[in-house]
């Protein structure tokens, strides 16, 4: 042990004496005003002195968006190594469209949706979006305490243009459309629409990252037309909540439809016994025959 402790304090002096050698220099500035060669990387985070600042719940925004209250968090730093693993399946800094869905109803993936958008836009040169395609049980406008309409639905009808729907958030970087009122018509006829297909592709375009929240994939079948025309997804599973075969299925699902299938991702506390939890069958089918009614009425 003295051996280690001896090269742990030689260590520690020596990246002392770099810190001191290096005093004064500037690495960011490019020289003679120029942008640099090469972009700074994309998990460079530089955190400001608000950062560490105590917060207070803010007026209107929700508790579940943990990464903005409680920035030193485990919860937080989950969803940063997250980021992490997109960034580094990123290396030629793509824009990327990103959609998150998950194998039954109240699984988490708009809270992740939400959390996962934060943490990128936590990364200063990233320009986020957010958007909520989850047409008939969409959230995300009240997490942030912005109106539910006039947002997507809107645009797709050509009632109001694609910059109109979006809105500016309190967290910078990060951008917000909600769903807004698809005014009873059918959410996968707007999804097939014309307009759909050029709006995502321009959000695209526009932002480094964007995040859609889509309804869960073996409820309705949004996730098919939405998944076309993104980069990829991630599917969201609660451990010891969602039914194996409920799980099984939405992967078959994504993998029919040749959507890229980005990872998925594991939320909830771990527990003995088993991969998946058995005991959400009777929640899972009221939340199923919930969306299957609201499909049947449009």
């Amino acid at each position: 042990m003295g051996r280690i402790a001896e090269a742990l304090k030689r260590a520690e002096q020596e990246r002392v004496a770099a810190g001191k050698q290096g005093a004064g220099k500037t690495f960011d500035t490019p020289p003679s005003g120029h942008a640099p060669s090469t972009p700074p990387l994309p998990n460079s985070f530089h955190p400001d002195s608000t950062l560490d600042a105590p917060l207070t719940l803010a007026k209107g925004l929700s508790e579940s968006l943990v990464p903005y209250y409680e920035r030193s968090a485990i919860i937080t730093e989950q969803y940063r190594s997250l980021r992490t693993r997109l960034l580094s399946q990123n290396p030629h800094y793509e824009h990327r469209t990103i959609a998150i869905t998950s194998a039954v109803p109240k699984e988490g993936k708009s809270v992740t949706s939400m959390n996962l958008a934060i943490t990128l836009a936590e990364i200063r040169h990233l320009k986020v979006l957010v958007v909520d395609c989850d047409f008939r049980r969409g959230s995300l406008a009240r997490m942030m305490n912005q109106p539910e309409s006039p947002g997507l639905a809107e645009v797709l009808r050509g009632e109001i243009t694609y910059s109109e729907a979006i809105r500016h958030t309190p967290i910078p970087n990060l951008y917000l459309i909600p769903a807004g009122n698809t005014s009873h018509r059918a959410a996968t006829s707007l999804l097939a629409s014309a307009a759909a297909n050029p709006i995502f592709q321009r959000m695209q375009n526009d932002f480094h990252y964007t995040i859609v929240d889509t309804p869960p994939a073996t409820t309705v079948s949004d996730i098919g037309i939405i998944g076309q025309m993104c980069s990829g997804v991630i599917v969201v599973i609660r451990l010891n909540r969602t039914d194996e075969t409920a799980a099984k299925r939405t992967v078959r699902l994504l993998q029919v439809n040749n959507i890229p299938i980005m990872g998925c991702l594991l939320v909830g506390k771990d527990a003995a016994g088993g991969r998946f939890s058995t005991g959400f069958s009777n929640n899972y089918y009221r939340y199923y025959n919930y969306y299957r009614r609201e499909e049947k009425s449009e």
